[in-house]
């Protein structure tokens, strides 16, 4: 591990350095593996902020999007807390080093947290980033300790005898002098800076229902980052480097995507130079591609990054009335709606969002008229389970909701000649568009679909036109389904048949299994993993598995993957 004082000296030199930001990418173990390998150009991957207790966060939404590019955000510091943080830090840096420089992020509400975290992280820590600024958190976090010089320094000299690893204080925007705080900092014990955090927090009225977005209980208030800050955080570099002077390592960030901004950046006097919202707008094959670009870009006073950027909206709500609300079963509805057409591929998904009440994703049943399939949720209001699907299970008729999407994108090809979908519940939504990309492909195909009793069957005009249908009650039996996948299996030539996978873990892992011990190759051997959606963008990533993205990469992998990766004994 370098000391200090390497640290300092490798940041201060004159190459362009780039840092992956708090909240944004880095957030899981395998996330930071992936960047540390395959994104070479990030020379300082920060994780997410840690608290001393875990912290489920708010409420979705927690994100909104105000134009391309500009974002507003409100996720409330969600993190598994200290002991879980370190425990997975600690297992990956034992597999293998990284590359670059790990700064692990902390928040804390006192002096006594902040050191219980630094010295929890320290071991394995090459810098300790003090989160000071948070504008969404609860009261006695982030900002609420950033916006005071005095409150910064009593912090500082608090926590700098119990490390010897460089400390990094992020300091709120909000401030009317941040360059004093900097220099508070520095007098206390910091190292260096990172600045700045979003702005705001401001309160955003989704434009097309003119309700409030965000779920964050402060009064839906949430921090804005992206496009429309850029000019702001600049200006506030340029006032901590002017305070500061040339000597003092400044991680300086802020609404940064193209290379003219990074020059700009550079020039106010960042150091190394923070990417985190720009990740929304790129295919995560083109992470590395982007940032060599932008550096080019830099160099050279061009703008080629600038085509690696998504210029679609990607968070834009539609409005649709409900034209449909057919109850399929007590706990099984399906909703058809009125509005724009949605064009979508096999695999993808929506978020469909309720004002007041929150959104989740579904998988797409049909584009034009939009249609999803939900199953109605145990309803713990106390524990904020189930709150969105009984909600939902009072849509009726001629009601309006709202739409984004769709997000993901479409399964895994293979060559073989036979294909099976087996699903389960509302896996069912994934199967019509699945079955007629798989028919398009020239594969013969056959779904299986199980079902607690016969009538939550649905879309057999859908599916019919493109594959055999059959449709399977448990009648007493959960799981039925999968004595006739074994009776398909065996009537198939096993290495001729590639099978997907859509329902519950368990239901798709039992099919898995069989499908392999039939015969069929494991990578032909595919499940749709669907939960844990929830920014839909590539930023949160709560949808990583194995470091890959869902929402970006599409929710389909294969079976070895899955065994090494989601199917194990620690998640069970």
């Amino acid at each position: 591990m370098r000391s200090r004082e390497e640290i300092k000296n490798y940041l201060l030199d004159s190459e362009v350095k780039f840092a992956t930001v708090s909240g944004v990418l880095t957030t899981k173990p395998a996330l930071i593996r992936r960047i540390d390998e395959d994104v070479p150009a990030i020379s300082l991957i920060t994780t997410k902020s840690y608290q001393v207790r875990p912290n489920p966060g708010y409420r979705e939404p927690v994100i909104g999007e105000t134009d391309t590019g500009s974002y507003v955000n409100a996720v409330g510091l969600r993190n598994p807390g200290m002991q879980t943080a370190f425990r997975e830090l600690n297992a990956l840096l034992k597999e293998a080093p990284l590359r670059a420089l790990l700064n692990i992020s902390v928040s804390g509400n006192s002096p006594e947290e902040f050191i219980r975290l630094v010295k929890k992280f320290s071991p394995i820590a090459d810098i300790l980033e003090l989160n000071f600024s948070c504008p969404h958190a609860q009261p006695g976090y982030g900002a609420s300790i950033g916006s005071d010089a005095k409150l910064v320094a009593e912090y500082l000299r608090a926590v700098r005898p119990e490390s010897d690893r460089p400390l990094f204080p992020k300091l709120t925007p909000n401030v009317e002098n941040i360059g004093a705080i900097a220099r508070a900092a520095l007098e206390a014990g910091a190292d260096g800076i990172v600045a700045v955090n979003t702005f705001g927090p401001e309160p955003y009225r989704e434009p097309q229902s003119g309700e409030l977005l965000l779920y964050n209980p402060n009064g839906h208030k949430g921090g804005l980052s992206g496009e429309h800050i850029f000019e702001r955080a600049l200006e506030k570099i340029r006032e901590i480097r002017e305070a500061l002077g040339p000597d003092v390592p400044l991680i300086g960030m802020g609404g940064v995507s193209r290379g003219s901004q990074l020059r700009a950046m550079q020039k106010a006097g960042a150091n190394v130079v923070g990417i985190g919202s720009a990740f929304a707008r790129l295919k995560t094959r083109d992470y590395q591609s982007y940032l060599q670009a932008l550096k080019f870009d830099a160099e050279n006073h061009t703008d080629t990054a600038a085509t690696f950027l998504s210029v679609k909206r990607l968070a834009k709500y539609r409005t649709y009335r409900v034209a449909k609300a057919e109850f399929l079963s007590e706990s099984m509805l399906n909703l058809t709606l009125e509005g724009e057409p949605m064009l979508f591929e096999a695999g993808q998904y929506a978020f469909l969002w309720l004002p007041g009440i929150g959104e989740k994703p579904f998988g797409i049943v049909s584009g034009s008229p939009l249609r999803f399939i939900l199953r109605k949720r145990e309803y713990a209001p106390a524990k904020h389970a189930g709150e969105f699907t009984h909600a939902a299970f009072q849509i009726r008729e001629g009601d309006t909701l709202y739409v984004r999407g769709p997000y993901g994108k479409r399964p895994p090809e293979n060559s073989k000649n036979n294909a099976l979908i087996l699903s389960g519940g509302t896996g069912l939504a994934l199967v019509p568009r699945l079955a007629e990309h798989l028919n398009a492909q020239g594969h013969n195909v056959r779904v299986l679909h199980g079902v607690l009793e016969e009538k939550e069957a649905a879309y057999r005009e859908l599916i019919e036109p493109y594959a055999e249908f059959s449709v399977v009650p448990d009648r007493g039996k959960p799981g039925r389904v999968l004595d006739l996948l074994a009776e398909v299996l065996d009537g198939l030539e096993s290495g001729d048949c590639s099978l997907y996978t859509v329902g519950p873990d368990i239901l798709m892992e039992k099919a898995l299994d069989l499908a392999v011990k039939k015969g069929c190759q494991p990578d032909c051997c595919f499940a749709s993993l669907e939960n844990h959606h929830i920014c839909g963008i590539g930023i949160c990533g709560e949808c990583e598995c194995g470091g890959v993205l869902s929402c970006k990469d599409g929710t389909f992998y294969d079976y070895d993957f899955l065994k090494k990766h989601y199917f194990t004994d620690e998640s069970r």
